[in-house]
């Protein structure tokens, strides 16, 4: 089993959690405790009103991983989740070489759709034209790792013999992810998608994410049943693609057998990759759970 976690990002409590060095400290002691990939995610300029339901803050996800790139070596950086649509795909592509170089080809990309539609509008993007901007974005992504020069027209972008340098390390790119749990979602990762990360959560979570809800394992056992027959559908294996998703007893205040029993039933069902969440309000308390959690259950799983 593999292990993430996703970086806090939050301006409370004094600034303390936004503060390089203390970004730097977190970072290190994830790799060093043993995670296999650390997260942020992409919120360029939610609306007041869903920070405070319950949203929650987030650094330029590109600027980000390419300041956790510098001061480690070994973990997997992952945007969990980068919201395709936001971004022009050229700009978009350049972001994410720039992760993937500096990175020394550690960089995992879980895409997505995006859901707050007051946030589209803040940026300009139509929020019914999501799925096509997501799907020629895709096809760029893919023809610049083949390709030298990308010619593509577009909904609003027309590229006509343009270059993204330097280009990726991973080849022919780093891992594309997906992100979500529509019916949009599995067909995309049954055709090309190379691993999945499950939203998981009640279901007023899923009614505001605009997405299918997946609120028990069980749920995710059926749904995982039903992604294998669309996977083989399309001449593939589901072992060509990583399942990350979490469990409650990852989230709660429970024993590390708990815990370890609860990645032992994720693995049962396909799971590859689990979330765990290791911080507290304090940096020095949240230090002490991630040495914990490094030694009573990554040792033991990995």
């Amino acid at each position: 089993m593999k292990f993430v976690t996703d970086y806090p990002v939050r301006s409370d409590l004094g600034g303390i959690w936004i503060q390089p060095e203390t970004i730097a400290s977190g970072c290190k002691q994830i790799e060093a405790a043993g995670f296999h990939g650390l997260g942020i995610t992409d919120h360029p300029a939610p609306s007041l009103k869903w920070l405070h339901r319950g949203g929650h803050e987030a650094f330029d996800p590109f600027g980000m991983l390419s300041f956790m790139a510098a001061v480690t070596t070994r973990v997997n950086l992952l945007t969990h989740l980068l919201v395709v649509p936001y971004r022009n795909p050229l700009l978009q592509l350049s972001g994410m070489t720039t992760v993937d170089v500096l990175s020394g080809g550690r960089a995992i990309f879980v895409l997505g759709t995006g859901y707050l539609r007051s946030e589209f509008s803040a940026l300009g993007v139509e929020f019914d034209e999501r799925n096509a901007l997501f799907d020629e974005a895709i096809a760029v992504f893919k023809q610049a790792s083949v390709n030298e020069e990308i010619t593509y027209e577009g909904l609003h972008f027309n590229a006509l013999g343009q270059t993204v340098q330097p280009s990726f390390v991973q080849k022919p790119h780093p891992p594309l992810w997906l992100g979500g749990n529509s019916t949009r979602v599995m067909e995309r990762l049954a055709e090309w998608g190379e691993g999945w990360s499950v939203m998981m959560g009640p279901a007023e979570l899923s009614t505001t994410a605009r997405t299918k809800p997946i609120s028990t394992i069980d749920d995710l056992r059926v749904v995982l049943k039903d992604l294998q027959s669309r996977v083989e559908a399309n001449g593939r294996s589901m072992d060509e693609i990583s399942i990350q998703a979490s469990h409650p007893a990852m989230h709660a205040d429970v024993s590390a057998e708990q815990k370890i029993d609860a990645i032992g039933e994720l693995a049962e069902i396909g799971v590859s990759w689990v979330v765990a969440d290791v911080w507290t309000d304090s940096v020095s308390e949240s230090a002490d759970r991630i040495q914990q959690f490094s030694e009573q259950v990554i040792a033991r799983t990995t």
